[in-house]
């Protein structure tokens, strides 16, 4: 299950996000709006000419507070629908390489949630309680007790530690080799895909600046080109073209640095906790030995 963790991640995250993007613009939104206002308007002008006057009953206070419930309602609305369209708007104004900054932010925010799922939940299991645990067992002399409670974990510290175990017999130097075979095989596991964050980042910002200046050549070639009436415009859409890279590229590689920050320190906490207990253990077994 877990190896088709990473590229559901990926599959959503590119969904999410270009949902985002093919979101309608505002201006649509509001010219819709306003049109639909201006159809009731009039239709409630021509009905107050032709129709009679009638008195219209004081409005009870239920029927107020139901008012000002609705228009609340109606307000947050318009302004969740606008925020999606003004982010809609500017993903399309920064032009092709908003869809390859689009690609990097997705599989980073895949690669960062595979990773705390990993990190935080697998191959965190809680390592003092759990050597407490193993050291109640190796000084009771039942190493199949605690070989057993290892190997109920899928954590990297439990597997170098059983490996450890298994070897109990053997010379101190065999119990060292087998852990350090078991932590070339496990310490991997910890530190893979993390690295990809910080290029994810770096090629973002790259892309950003790429996508600027191609912006900018667009803008002056277009300009050159351009009635002098449609100069103005044209130099402002090349010119929002280039900024609207630049920003989205800076604002996905930011979180996706901080991440990397987060993901790697918590990587090296657990690196130093199976450096710690797996010496442990090896003294351990090392003295139930000599005191066999």
């Amino acid at each position: 299950m877990r190896r088709f963790l990473l590229p559901l991640l990926l599959v959503l995250s590119i969904f999410l996000f270009s949902g985002i993007a093919f979101t309608q613009s505002e201006d649509t939104t509001v010219e819709t709006d306003a049109a639909a206002d201006s159809t009731i308007s009039d239709s409630t002008a021509v009905e107050e000419d032709t129709a009679p006057v009638e008195v219209e009953p004081a409005p009870t206070p239920d029927t107020v507070v139901a008012g000002v419930e609705e228009a609340e309602e109606e307000a947050e609305e318009i302004e969740k629908a606008g925020i999606f369209s003004e982010m809609a708007q500017f993903f399309r104004s920064g032009g092709p390489a908003m869809w390859i900054i689009l690609i990097f932010l997705a599989f980073g925010v895949a690669i960062v949630v595979e990773r705390v799922i990993f990190l935080f939940g697998v191959a965190d299991m809680k390592p003092e309680k759990f050597m407490g645990r193993i050291a109640d067992f190796i000084r009771k002399g039942s190493i199949e007790g605690a070989i057993a409670s290892c190997a109920d974990k899928s954590a990297p510290l439990a597997r170098i530690i059983e490996a450890a175990l298994r070897n109990y017999r053997n010379t101190e130097r065999d119990i060292q080799n087998a852990v350090d075979e078991m932590a070339l095989a496990e310490l991997p596991r910890l530190t893979a895909r993390t690295g990809y964050l910080a290029m994810l980042a770096n090629v973002s910002t790259m892309v950003g600046l790429l996508g600027t200046i191609f912006g900018l050549i667009a803008a002056f070639e277009s300009v050159a080109a351009a009635d002098p009436a449609e100069k103005s415009i044209m130099l402002a859409n090349g010119i929002s073209m280039a900024m609207s890279t630049t920003a989205f590229g800076l604002i996905s590689a930011i979180p996706l640095l901080i991440a990397h920050s987060f993901l790697t320190a918590k990587t090296d906490n657990l690196i130093d906790d199976i450096d710690r207990y797996s010496v442990m253990v090896i003294n351990m077994l090392a003295q139930a030995r000599k005191e066999g």
